[in-house]
C-alpha cells in the first residue's frame, strides 16, 4: 500500500491499550512515501483533530443530556415524594374518617338503644297515666255519688226531723 496506515498513526497519537505493535517510524519508509507520508500524516492528524473535536462535542452533548436526565429524574423523584406524602396524608385522613365513622356509628347505636328504652318507659308512663286518669274518673264518680248519697241522707234527715216553729224553711246545718 502506498499510504500510511491511518490506524497506526492514530495508535501513535491516541494509545488504545491494545496489543497491536506500534507503527514503524517514518524513517523506515522510502523517500517517495515519506514525502507523501508527511502529507498523509498531516491529513491524518487533521482527521484525528477533527475526530477529537467531534468526540469532545459529543462528550459535551452527552454531559448536557446526562445533566438534563438527572434534572428530569430529580424532578420526577420530587413529584413522586410529594405524591407519596399526599398519599400518606390521604391514608391518615381516611383512617381518621373511618375511626370517626366507627365512633359515630357506635354513638348512633347507643342513642338508638337509649331512645328505645325511653320510648318503652314513655309507653309505661302513658299506660300509668291512662290508669290514673281512669282511677281519677272513677274517684270523681264515686265522690259525686258519695256527695249525692250524703245529700240524700241530709234530705232524708231533714224530712224526718221535726221543724221548730219559726225556723221553717231554714236548713239545718
Amino acid at each position: 500500500m502506498d499510504s500510511v496506515d491511518l490506524d497506526q498513526v492514530m495508535d501513535e497519537i491516541i494509545p488504545r491499550g491494545d496489543t497491536r505493535p506500534p507503527a514503524p517510524p517514518a524513517a523506515n519508509f522510502p523517500a517517495r512515501q515519506r514525502t507523501r507520508g508527511g502529507d498523509d500524516a498531516m491529513a491524518a492528524l487533521d482527521l484525528v483533530s477533527q475526530a477529537a473535536a467531534a468526540i469532545k462535542e459529543l462528550e459535551k452533548q452527552s454531559a448536557q443530556a446526562v445533566a438534563r436526565a438527572h434534572g428530569a429524574a430529580n424532578a420526577v423523584r420530587e413529584k413522586l415524594e410529594r405524591a407519596e406524602d399526599r398519599g400518606d396524608r390521604a391514608e391518615a385522613a381516611l383512617r381518621k374518617s373511618e375511626a370517626e365513622a366507627a365512633d359515630l356509628t357506635a354513638a348512633l347505636i347507643q342513642t338508638r338503644k337509649d331512645l328505645d328504652a325511653l320510648q318503652s318507659r314513655l309507653a309505661v308512663k302513658q299506660a300509668d297515666l291512662v290508669a290514673m286518669e281512669q282511677r281519677a274518673i272513677a274517684a270523681e264518680k264515686r265522690a259525686t255519688e258519695a256527695d249525692a248519697a250524703v245529700q240524700r241522707i241530709v234530705d232524708a234527715i231533714r224530712t224526718q226531723l221535726p221543724v221548730k216553729p219559726g225556723e221553717q224553711g231554714k236548713p239545718i246545718a
